[in-house]
C-alpha cells in the first residue's frame, strides 16, 4: 500500500515541455493536473512517434524511479541516455561496447526451441533452417560448449551438412548464411546488470541483431531484480507474425510481469502494430499527437465543456497526451525535465562513480555484408548487387543471362546459385526466371541498409 501510495505520489501531474500527459474520463474538462496511479502502469502503451515518445517514455521512467521502482529499460533507440542526468543510480549498458547478451546460451529460457523460433521470427528462417538450428545448439552443447557463439554454430553446422541428405545442402547454405549476421554476438564482454538500469541496443550492428538481443532480455528478465519493465519500440519484440512457440513464451513472460505486481511499459507507433494478446489487456494507452492551431477534427472528436461548464463527452480515450493546445481547449499546467543527450565520455563518468568498472570498446570494426564476403573483388560485388536488385523485380530471364558474352557476370550468377542466393523457376509460359531466395532477400536487404546508414557499428 505504501509503494502504490509512493508511487502515486511521484506520477502525480506528470506533464513535459509542449506535451501533457492526461487522466481524462467522460465528463471531464481538459484543463488542470492529471495523476497516474500505479495499477494504470501494470500494462501501460505510449503511442506516438518522433521524439515526442521518447519524451513522454522518458518522463514516465523518471517518475517510476521516483516513487522508488527498479527499471529495466531496454532502448534501441538510443534517446534515452539522457535520464543519467536526473537518475543518479541509473546503470547505462551499451550492447556491443561494454555489455553483451548472448541468445544461444543453453541457460536461456526454451532452449533450443523457443530460440531457434526467436531466430525464425527475426531472419524470417524457414521452419526447415530452424529444425537444423536446433540441431546445431544440441550438437554445441553435446560437446560441451553451453555458451555457444555464432561462429561455433557455424561449425555445427559443417558436421550436420556432412550427415545430411545433399537436397538439405540447400537449406543448411541458407542458414549458414543468416547466421553470419549474427556473428556480432561472438565477442563476448561479461557485465553483470544491475537495476536500475538501461540497456542501449541502438549500437548493435543490425536492426535484427537488435531486435534478437532485445527478445533475449525480455524473455529472461527473470535474472535481473525488477520491479518494472520499459520497452521502446515494443512492436520489436512483440511481433504480430512471430512463431506460435515464441507467442506464448513472450505472452508467459509478460503475464510473469503481472504476477508480480512489476510494470510492464512499451512504446511503439501504433495499437494496431502490436498482437492482439497485448493490445486487449492494456492497463492504460498514452497516446501522443501533435495539434496543430484551431484543429476542427479535434474539437469533433473532444467535445469541449461549455459555458456551463458541463460535458457530455471529453473522450472515449482513457489517457491522452496533445500538444500545441487549440483555442478549443484549455491547457493544462505542465512541466519539462528538459532531457538533453549525453556522450560516452559522460556515461564513462558516471558508470565509475557508481562504482563500475567499466570499460567502453571503443574499437570500430568494418562491417562485412554476405555478399562481400562472396565477392572480394569490388566490381563483382557491385555486379552481383545491381543483378539481384534487378532479379527482386522479377525482370532476368535464364537465357538472357546465358546469352550474354560476359563471363564476369557468369560468375556471378554461379556464385550466388552455389550460396543459394538465386534459384530458378519457370512461369506459366514456361519461360526460366531467376528469383530471390530467402536468403538472397536478407542479403539484399543488408546491402541496402548499409548503403542507408542503417547498418551501425
Amino acid at each position: 500500500m505504501r509503494r502504490a501510495e509512493e508511487a502515486h505520489g511521484a506520477l502525480e501531474g506528470l506533464f513535459s515541455g509542449r506535451a501533457g500527459i492526461g487522466h481524462i474520463r467522460p465528463g471531464d474538462h481538459v484543463s488542470g493536473e492529471f495523476g497516474l496511479e500505479r495499477d494504470e502502469l501494470k500494462r501501460c502503451c505510449i503511442t506516438g512517434i518522433g521524439p515526442e515518445r521518447s519524451e513522454v517514455g522518458m518522463e514516465l521512467a523518471l517518475r517510476c524511479f521516483e516513487a522508488g521502482e527498479k527499471l529495466l529499460i531496454i532502448d534501441m533507440t538510443g534517446d534515452y541516455s539522457g535520464l543519467v542526468s536526473y537518475m543518479p543510480s541509473l546503470r547505462v549498458y551499451r550492447a556491443g561496447r561494454n555489455f553483451q547478451a548472448n541468445p544461444f546460451n543453453a541457460s536461456r529460457m526454451g532452449f533450443p526451441e523457443l530460440i531457434a523460433a526467436a531466430v525464425q521470427a527475426v531472419l524470417k528462417t524457414t521452419r526447415s533452417e530452424r529444425i537444423y538450428l536446433e540441431r546445431a545448439l544440441l550438437l554445441s552443447l553435446s560437446q560441451g560448449k553451453d555458451d555457444p557463439k555464432p561462429s561455433d554454430l557455424l561449425e555445427s553446422l559443417l558436421q550436420i551438412e556432412a550427415e545430411a541428405h545433399p537436397r538439405q545442402g540447400q537449406n543448411i547454405d541458407s542458414l549458414r548464411n543468416a547466421l553470419w549476421e549474427l556473428r556480432a554476438f561472438d565477442r563476448p564482454i561479461p557485465q553483470e546488470v544491475h537495476t536500475p538500469a538501461l540497456i542501449d541496443l541502438s549500437k548493435l550492428s543490425s536492426v535484427r541483431v537488435c531486435r534478437l538481443a532485445a527478445m533475449d532480455l525480455f524473455l529472461n528478465f527473470g535474472t535481473f531484480d525488477v520491479t518494472g519493465i520499459v520497452i521502446d519500440p515494443a512492436d520489436w519484440i512483440f511481433a504480430q507474425d512471430a512463431p506460435e512457440e515464441l507467442t506464448e513464451a513472450l505472452e508467459s513472460s509478460a503475464d510473469e510481469l503481472a504476477r508480480r505486481g512489476a510494470l510492464l511499459i512499451i512504446a511503439t507507433s501504433t495499437i494496431s502494430s502490436m498482437p492482439r494478446w497485448i493490445a486487449n489487456t492494456l492497463t492504460s494507452e498514452i497516446r501522443c499527437r501533435t495539434v496543430s492551431h484551431g484543429d476542427q477534427t479535434l474539437k469533433r472528436k473532444w467535445q469541449v465543456p461549455d459555458a456551463g461548464g458541463s460535458c457530455s463527452n471529453v473522450a472515449q480515450e482513457q489517457l491522452l497526451v496533445i500538444s500545441r493546445y487549440s483555442d478549443a481547449i484549455r491547457p493544462v499546467r505542465i512541466r519539462r525535465t528538459g532531457f538533453k543527450p549525453v556522450g560516452d565520455e559522460e556515461i564513462e563518468m558516471h558508470m565509475r562513480s557508481l562504482g563500475e568498472d567499466f570499460k567502453m570498446h571503443r574499437e570500430v570494426e568494418k562491417r562485412v555484408t554476405l555478399l562481400e564476403k562472396i565477392f572480394s573483388d569490388k566490381t563483382m560485388h557491385q555486379t552481383a548487387k545491381e543483378l539481384m536488385v534487378m532479379i527482386r523485380g522479377g525482370r532476368v530471364p535464364v537465357d538472357a543471362v546465358s546469352k550474354q558474352r560476359s563471363g564476369a557476370l557468369k560468375r556471378v550468377v554461379r556464385m550466388l546459385s552455389r550460396h543459394f542466393l538465386i534459384i530458378e523457376f519457370a512461369d506459366g509460359n514456361g519461360t526460366n526466371w531467376y528469383r530471390l531466395t530467402k536468403a538472397g532477400e536478407r542479403a539484399l536487404d543488408e546491402e541496402e541498409a548499409e548503403n542507408e546508414g542503417e547498418v551501425r557499428v
